[in-house]
């Protein structure tokens, strides 16, 4: 699996290689809400209230942003996603 924002990440989509986008989610504790973004996909910023809300937006956001980002994968299959939520520091 390749990561997507890796460089000949874009060739190796067209060539049909599985790649990975990874997801941080972080939790807005003043508006109570989950906000997913990736570096690895332009454009994806999302906010729910629950987690699973969360990642249903994300999977339906993310094909639209894989075509505005010039980006066409030959099967849906080939596109993982990684969810991670970083360390909370206390």
């Amino acid at each position: 699996m390749y990561r997507l924002g890796w460089i000949f990440s874009k060739w190796i989509a067209k060539i049909g290689l599985p790649l990975l986008i990874k997801v941080e989610i972080i939790h807005d504790n003043e508006a109570n809400v989950y906000i997913a973004t990736s570096s690895d996909l332009t454009g994806l910023i999302v906010e729910a209230d629950t987690l699973d809300e969360l990642e249903k937006e994300v999977l339906e956001l993310v094909p639209e942003l894989l075509t505005l980002n010039n980006l066409t994968l030959p099967t849906k299959s080939n596109t993982r996603l990684a969810f991670f939520q970083p360390p909370i520091a206390i």
